[in-house]
């Protein structure tokens, strides 16, 4: 098991999304697996609720494809009752492996809600996505059900820094604990930086009794290229270092719009 640091917990920004929902199950196996807290956070718009306070806002129903007003009231509404639903399942989730939670409702911009909310030990995990309107509450799942979330590799970059070898063991972790395959990232310059770098994982790897993943070699590890990376990988789920190029603008809209799965911001 990765040693977990102390106070930590496993924070999770969350909406009522698909890949929201595959998060929240992929957190709560990790919280399992470190035996920390899972601690659920759920952002209203600010940006939205002043949309819904102009008076020519309208909605355009996804099916009908019929226009309508909706004002600020509608808008405040309709937040309450997905905030409502995303505490609904966090709290069956953390009840599903006994987990210890807490929830919260901020109001503001999500980098800046959750990053503020966030201490150095706790593990941050993304998936919600940018707002495009309102969804539909859906069902939530029936005990027996396949979880979203639950097939496909964990993908995680290493490039031999303390901090990712920190997220490599957290990686090693959690693909053990959903019995999915470990696959990794390796920005290299060149091709021998790269088998070094390769070899170095393995061999850590190799002392937690994991098995040896699979290895690609990427250019830079910029954000665009993990996202194209983790697509083409069909990643279950990617775990990064959580530096400074994803807390805020151009980085971490690309987390949350690029990237299809939920992802760990690490280290």
């Amino acid at each position: 098991m990765p040693e977990k640091p102390s106070s930590a917990r496993i924070l999770l920004a969350l909406d009522i999304s698909p890949r929201s929902r595959a998060a929240l199950e992929m957190a709560a196996t990790l919280a399992a697996e470190l035996d920390v807290e899972l601690a659920g956070l759920f952002v209203e718009d600010v940006d939205l609720l002043r949309l819904g306070g102009l008076p020519f806002t309208r909605e355009v129903g996804f099916l009908s494809c019929v226009s309508r007003p909706i004002g600020l009231e509608e808008v405040e509404q309709a937040l309450r009752r997905e905030g409502e639903e995303v505490r609904r399942l966090l709290a069956e989730a953390a009840a599903r492996q006994s987990l210890r939670w807490s929830y919260r409702v901020a109001r503001g911009r999500i980098a800046t809600e959750l990053f503020a909310l966030a201490g150095e030990p706790d593990l941050i995990v993304l998936g919600k996505r940018a707002r495009l309107g309102f969804r539909p509450l859906a069902p939530s799942l029936a005990a027996g059900e396949c979880r979203p979330g639950a097939a496909g590799p964990v993908v995680a970059v290493f490039d031999g820094t303390p901090e990712a070898r920190r997220a490599l063991e957290l990686a090693g972790g959690l693909a053990r604990a959903s019995c999915a395959e470990l696959r990794l990232l390796v920005p290299a310059a060149t091709d021998e930086a790269f088998f070094r770098l390769a070899a170095e994982a393995k061999t850590l790897l190799a002392r937690a009794k994991a098995a040896a993943p699979a290895c690609r070699r990427i250019v830079s590890g910029d954000i665009a290229e993990l996202a194209r990376a983790a697509r083409e990988a069909d990643a279950g789920v990617l775990v990064i270092v959580g530096d400074g190029r994803f807390r805020g603008g151009e980085g971490f809209a690309t987390l949350l719009n690029e990237i299809d799965c939920p992802v760990v911001l690490a280290g």
